[in-house]
């Protein structure tokens, strides 16, 4: 009998598949065709975010590895942070890209402003993440971050919320508390 339970079926099951003797040769090679060239597409999309991902993993160890070099070429690039400030930026980056292969994706994005209460739109959201989403991955790695961060704060052309730069201080020790939190505390924070 089994340790299972088992009921005869009352009535045979619906099927709403068309047999392969209702399509025609021409539609069923169209159909291969179709699934095939969707198949091929999704796996070159998918095989080129892989890559990429493995080369900002691999080029953000290196940053970690020599930090102390990296904060000085982006002190140099971004005068007005400090080491504290680019490092806080760096803990803001690796707690939202931790499990994503070091790429902020957009939807991630949009949660992180999300967190930080802010108001702008979603098309302004877009066109903030498009001005430095350059090869168009839908993803930014840790410079382009940088690039991104640096437009908010100092000017972009998208319309900024009303009160952003005197709100700046008030974000950046808000992600530097977060990226100190033990991970139960950014959990509950709802970071994970």
């Amino acid at each position: 009998m089994g340790s299972f339970l088992a009921f005869p079926l009352a009535k045979p099951p619906d099927i709403f598949d068309l047999p392969d003797a209702a399509l025609i040769d021409a539609d069923k090679d169209d159909v291969y065709a179709e699934c095939n060239s969707i198949n091929v597409t999704l796996c070159k999309v998918t095989h080129r975010q892989n890559m990429r991902a493995k080369k900002e993993a691999a080029m953000f160890y290196e940053y970690r590895c020599h930090w102390s070099e990296v904060v000085e070429k982006l002190k140099e690039k971004y005068p007005q942070w400090t080491s504290k400030d680019i490092l806080n930026l760096r803990n803001q980056f690796e707690v939202f890209v931790r499990d994503q292969g070091y790429l902020l994706h957009f939807t991630t994005f949009n949660e992180m402003l999300d967190v930080f209460q802010d108001t702008t739109s979603p098309e302004q959201r877009r066109a903030m993440f498009e001005s430095v989403d350059t090869r168009q991955y839908n993803a930014i790695n840790f410079e382009e971050y940088l690039q991104l961060m640096n437009n908010i704060n100092i000017g972009t052309p998208v319309p900024r919320p009303p009160g952003i730069e005197q709100d700046r201080d008030e974000i950046m020790n808000l992600v530097s508390d977060l990226s100190e939190a033990s991970t139960f505390s950014q959990i509950c924070y709802g970071l994970f």
